[in-house]
């Protein structure tokens, strides 16, 4: 059941998600989330400060748009992969963004968060609100202890489905059957057991 469950209950916790501190190299990043992509399914990092504190997020999608951004000619990707990097500023710029800190690429935390004793429908209208796919949840310190994610949600979700009561369309076999077997009328309290 839906009811009662926190976004504690959804999290990924902080200490479980793979982190890289800010100033390390673009290509290091790549490299972890190579590492774990298909061992964990990751298509980001947590990006920390010297202090360990998080200071932002590098998405799989910043890697690419990082690369995508070498070859102002349109169709960025075929003139990359068909050889620009190799012209006058294509190699350099791969060497450079793959030297490049992860602070220059990531996306900063933004003050948006959710505490973990929130339900997850507050995380879900946030998510949707502000159009992120990654927010942080903060225990009752306001330390980051985790982050919830869209595809967490989903059971919650999924629940929340399985809760509702199913009205069979009107005129169908089903309606007329269903009916015998104290259906829930509109404005009515289901039937339970």
């Amino acid at each position: 059941m839906a009811g009662g469950k926190t976004v504690k209950n959804f999290m990924v916790s902080f200490a479980d998600y793979p982190c890289i501190n800010q100033n390390e190299s673009l290509e290091r990043a790549v490299n972890i989330l190579c590492a774990l992509a298909g061992e964990k399914g990751y298509r980001w990092l947590t990006a920390l400060d010297d202090e360990g504190n998080i200071s932002g997020f590098l998405t799989l999608r910043m890697v690419l748009e990082s690369i995508s951004n070498i070859n102002s000619k349109p169709g960025k990707w075929l003139g990359f992969l068909g050889g620009a990097c190799h012209g006058p500023s294509g190699g350099a710029g791969l060497e450079h963004i793959k030297n490049a800190p992860v602070k220059k690429y990531m996306r900063p935390l933004t003050q948006i968060s959710v505490r973990e004793t929130d339900s997850p429908v507050q995380a879900a209208e946030i998510i949707i609100n502000c159009r992120i796919s990654i927010l942080p949840v903060r225990d009752k310190r306001n330390k980051i202890v985790g982050i919830v994610r869209p595809v967490d949600i989903l059971p919650f979700i999924n629940d929340l489905f399985n809760d509702a009561p199913v009205n069979p369309p009107p005129g169908t076999k089903e309606e007329s059957f269903l009916g015998r077997l104290a259906w829930p009328t509109p404005g009515c309290s289901p039937v339970t057991a």
